[in-house]
């Protein structure tokens, strides 16, 4: 996925995780507003409601009494015992009662009015459910709600009294008032919004709705003691319920507003919110689209040009010419280029002259510019090309110089696929070595790979250059391994990157022997002990120029597995013939010596002991001194 499209999918996601996260916010917390604004209304509307009852209830009972305790109407009241109608009848138009009942000190009805005739006094002769016993006997005022088959009703008790200041009562009026429908619209007059139903047992007595709303509000009484809501028609509301002291059967009313009436508003801002985001998105996406082309198209030049980088290509530049952040980038990367290739063609033209594994490590290790060294054990070889002088003198020198950058560049070849590193070219003549770094510490076992990697290639190469008229090349290598000095030697105006040390001069002279024994590849004994999987072969033991003790060396002959079975058998009788050449039996050891025929070693040692046969040494150890280096 390129990067334009990341950052197209990235605005998209953003934008449409702010908008969704907006449309939930909008939804989640307009809702829960609007459940705390409901249940807030409806404690505030039973609270009002319960205030007005009870403003009704003492406006109903202190006109009452200030008609009962009247001079005048207490005189017509001594006066006429049996016909009270037209004192209830003020009564009931004054208070705007339903009804309105006389009882004497007995509880007998004395009198009753009905507004406007409504119909049949719903008390009648029965106040079972109303304490008038307690109200005659008080002689104080009360209020109650009475539940009876027929509906609820608002019940107000004045007593009547001989004297005001009596404890007791010779009387009661009972003003009555149905709760109906029109008495809910009077009390719910600031309120429309409210649903209110009230309710006798299972009967609806009242309601400001239609008669199915009030039937499903009446039939989810437990869901709204439950969790104050209920849902009816898809429809979320919010209820409370009261309950009325009665002494007949449960009756109060429940209060209730449609929730998602409320949320309608709030749901067409979010469709508003909706639309509007979904068409700034939308035109935010083109309007991206284009300055993010604006911007990807030279990161995408900067890209190429880094890949062209990668690849090798310094001369690569980035064609941007804005004066923005991003042409002040492609500047900065045309001058890093311009770096690379410089630094790149020093390093190209450095690793002709020196190894690329040490330009590699002096670029990435500056430090070890400076002049100085270490000292690590590793193996290092010297390989010359044999009778060099003689037929370089016989070649045109362009010959001789083919020849010769043919042959070192085949063997270079060969010594850096065995990890070794080319440290310098004496004329014909190679020194290179192997760092344990670079060798996992098998450095003496790469060094004699290389030795035969490069005696297999001169015998690939050989054919075709006496094909050309050149002559034939033979070469010989030595191998020392151990302790030697590694670093920057020479002066501040210059300096080499190599190795010096004893073994450096040991592994020369055992390039040299070769010569002698007529071997191609001589190693020492470490370098011996340390390898594994090779045929190596004991030559002898010798004490080289400039060193008092002498040290075996060995022929390395190839890899287990390539000698063949006669060479093998020779090896070991050469081994049986060097056994007794120690032990100063030079006639056996000569015996055996002389036939192993063809075996250059065999007749360098035959010549030895023929030689030492007549000039047996006093004091024989075996090690022969080399008088040349």
């Amino acid at each position: 996925m390129n990067l334009n499209k990341k950052i197209f999918i990235t605005f998209f996601i953003s934008v449409t995780g702010l908008l969704c996260t907006t449309l939930y916010l909008i939804e989640t917390q307009a809702e829960q507003h609007e459940i705390e604004r409901i249940v807030a209304a409806l404690d505030s509307a039973q609270a009002r409601f319960q205030q007005d009852l009870e403003v009704k209830q003492k406006q109903i009972r202190t006109l009452t009494h200030v008609i009962t305790a009247d001079q005048k109407f207490r005189s017509f009241l001594a006066q006429i015992k049996d016909n009270f109608y037209p004192f209830v009848e003020e009564i009931g138009k004054d208070t705007e009662a339903d009804f309105v009942y006389m009882l004497d000190d007995e509880s007998a009805v004395r009198a009753v009015y009905a507004k406007n005739d409504i119909g049949k006094p719903p008390l009648e002769n029965d106040f079972s459910s109303i304490d008038v016993q307690g109200s005659l006997d008080s002689g104080l005022m009360s209020s109650q709600m009475v539940s009876l088959n027929d509906g609820l009703y608002s019940n107000h008790l004045i007593p009547l009294k001989e004297n005001l200041n009596d404890d007791y009562a010779v009387g009661l009026i009972i003003v009555c008032n149905q709760i109906n429908d029109g008495w809910i619209a009077k009390l719910l007059t600031q309120d429309h919004s409210l649903l209110a139903v009230f309710f006798n047992g299972e009967q609806i007595v009242a309601k400001n709705t239609a008669p199915d709303m009030a039937a499903a509000i009446l039939g989810r009484q437990q869901d709204i003691l439950n969790n104050g809501r209920f849902s009816w028609n898809n429809e979320r509301y919010i209820a409370k319920q009261v309950l009325f002291d009665t002494q007949g059967r449960q009756a109060g009313y429940i209060l209730g507003a449609n929730l998602d009436q409320a949320l309608r508003a709030f749901k067409q801002l979010q469709q508003q919110v909706l639309m509007t985001g979904g068409g700034i998105l939308c035109l935010g996406a083109l309007l991206f689209m284009l300055i993010s082309q604006r911007i990807t198209r030279p990161l995408r030049l900067i890209t190429k040009g880094t890949l062209e980088i990668k690849q090798g290509n310094y001369r690569h530049r980035i064609k941007y010419r804005n004066s923005d952040e991003v042409g002040q980038l492609a500047d900065a990367f045309n001058i890093m280029a311009g770096g690379l290739q410089e630094k790149e063609l020093i390093r190209s033209t450095f690793n002709k002259y020196v190894d690329p594994v040490i330009v590699s490590e002096l670029l990435s290790q500056p430090d070890k510019l400076r002049l100085g060294g270490e000292r690590k054990e590793q193996a290092v070889l010297f390989s010359d090309i044999a009778g060099f002088t003689d037929f370089s003198e016989k070649l045109p020198a362009e010959a001789l110089i083919k020849i010769l950058n043919d042959y070192l560049s085949a063997m270079t070849v060969e010594i850096s696929r065995q990890n070794g590193i080319l440290d310098k070219f004496i004329g014909d003549a190679i020194m290179a070595f192997w760092s344990p770094e670079l060798c996992n510490g098998g450095h003496a076992l790469y060094a004699c790979r290389s030795a035969l990697a490069m005696q297999q290639k001169l015998r690939q190469l050989r054919p075709l250059w006496v094909a050309s008229g050149a002559p034939e090349i033979h070469v010989r290598i030595g191998i020392a391994t151990g302790e030697m000095i590694v670093g920057n030697i020479g002066s501040e105006q210059a300096r080499s990157y190599t190795c010096i040390g004893d073994k450096v001069n040991y592994s020369s002279r055992l390039e040299g022997l070769n010569k002698y024994y007529g071997t191609q590849i001589m190693i020492d004994r470490q370098t011996a002990t340390e390898i594994t999987g090779f045929v190596i072969r004991e030559l002898d033991t010798v004490r080289v120029k400039g060193r008092e003790a002498g040290e075996s060396i060995y022929e390395l002959l190839g890899e287990a597995g390539t000698v063949d079975d006669a060479l093998l058998e020779k090896i070991n009788r050469y081994q049986q013939a060097l056994a007794l050449y120690r032990k100063a039996d030079f006639s056996n050891a000569a015996q055996i010596f002389s036939s192993l025929n063809g075996d250059a070693p065999s007749r360098t040692m035959l010549k030895r002991c023929i030689h030492l046969q007549q000039h047996t040494p006093e004091n024989w150890d075996g090690v022969h001194s080399m008088q040349d280096k």
